[in-house]
């Protein structure tokens, strides 16, 4: 049972998109940044966020189930998880910012129903979790406004590699049944990311 995330059908684009950023990044190190940032052009951010992992094979493997047995379990599309991640950015002109992110998570989609068997009514469950999801990013961020201070709009593309392991059960149970299957993955995938953002410093100094 392979459940780890999958590159969207654009991939290809996607690529050529962050690949663009991160050239244009690394050309941009030649360029000086201002003055103002040469005193501090480095900058770390520590954050939590809402991370809504795809998982297109397993999603598919709930739906299954809820086709074969009737239910409407919940697949990785209806939650969302709380994801730890750090930033670190060297500004290397004023329209660029390269650096690293590093994201971990951790998270579980669970649920049960009561379906109809020959053996009578029996209660099916089924649980995904996840004991491991992290990802290691080469960002390059685009700051089409360097003059702007209270709200710094950017485009953002990066791509680097992820690691997950995870454990599925599925059960089906009632006095005269009792089945089981249980399968544990873990592996490492490529991950990219592309996007659109803002920076609202907290203070009067802007990045």
């Amino acid at each position: 049972m392979a459940v780890r995330p999958r590159v969207a059908k654009h991939v290809a684009a996607l690529q050529r998109c962050i690949l663009a950023l991160l050239l244009g990044a690394a050309a941009a190190a030649a360029v000086p940044a201002r003055a103002a940032d040469d005193a501090n052009p480095f900058y770390f951010t520590v954050y939590l966020q809402d991370a809504w992992p795809k998982q297109s094979v397993t999603n598919a493997q709930i739906q299954q189930i809820n086709g074969m047995f009737g239910t409407r379990f919940d697949d990785w599309s209806d939650v969302a998880n709380l994801s730890l991640g750090a930033q670190l950015f060297k500004k290397v002109s004023p329209s660029w910012k390269l650096g690293l992110q590093v994201d971990y998570s951790q998270g579980s989609i669970k649920g049960h129903a009561t379906v109809a068997t020959e053996a009578g009514p029996a209660r099916l469950a089924f649980e995904q979790r996840y004991s491991t999801y992290a990802d290691l990013y080469l960002v390059a961020h685009y700051l089409p406004c360097p003059s702007c201070t209270r709200v710094i709009p950017l485009l953002y593309g990066g791509g680097g590699f992820g690691y997950e392991k995870d454990r599925t059960t599925l059960s089906l149970t009632n006095h005269d049944v009792d089945q089981g299957l249980l399968v544990d993955n873990d592996g490492w995938f490529p991950t990219f990311s592309a996007g659109l953002g803002a920076d609202i410093p907290l203070s009067g100094t802007s990045p």
